[in-house]
């Protein structure tokens, strides 16, 4: 291999680590607190992803059907582009992809990880972006505005066939979102 062809390779190979490590801090709004979550959200639904549609690379147009609005405009459905699970079955109803954490839904969000910053199921990637990926047949707590948080995408677990209405991080948002209701705005 020639000198400038080899200066060239070794250009290339530094310009793609330096990509790869392009986000070694996340954005704080990120990892914001859970009541500045809250306190920003405008549009937040407790919504079943009922169809998702492969599209162009690792992407996957999830099809959402709202169980409850907890905030925002009324609708019954939603789309939101996210990006494919590692298998198949991730698709159809299988275990979590390596881009989530190990335990989906945090024990119903009691787990004190969940709480602490940084707390959530789905991270941002190596360009700084969450693109969160769903399983078919499952309910999320999911906050549609931006900015998007590690907690923006968070599955509420079934319990005898019915969402967790006893999930704690549903059970805080909800509150939350009345509480905001009946506070006098003064902002």
């Amino acid at each position: 291999m020639s000198a400038s062809l080899r200066g060239l390779a070794l250009l290339c190979s530094a310009l793609l680590v330096q990509d790869a490590w392009a986000c070694r801090v996340p954005p704080a709004n990120q990892l914001m607190g859970v009541d500045e979550q809250i306190a920003l959200a405008s549009d937040v639904s407790l919504a079943q992803v009922v169809a998702a549609t492969p599209l162009e690379g690792n992407v996957v147009e999830y099809r959402f059907v709202v169980l409850q609005r907890l905030a925002g405009p009324e609708r019954r459905t939603f789309t939101l582009r996210g990006r494919a699970a590692g298998t198949p079955a991730f698709l159809a109803g299988g275990t979590a992809n390596a881009g989530e954490r190990a335990s989906a839904s945090f024990d119903h969000h009691t787990a004190p990880a969940f709480w602490q910053r940084g707390g959530g199921r789905t991270t941002n990637g190596a360009d700084c972006a969450i693109r969160p990926a769903f399983t078919l047949g499952h309910s999320y707590l999911v906050f549609l505005d931006s900015p998007w948080t590690w907690r923006s995408f968070e599955r509420i677990e079934a319990v005898d066939g019915a969402v967790d209405e006893g999930d704690r991080w549903l059970a805080y948002v909800k509150a939350g979102l009345a509480r905001r209701a009946v506070a006098p705005s003064g902002r």
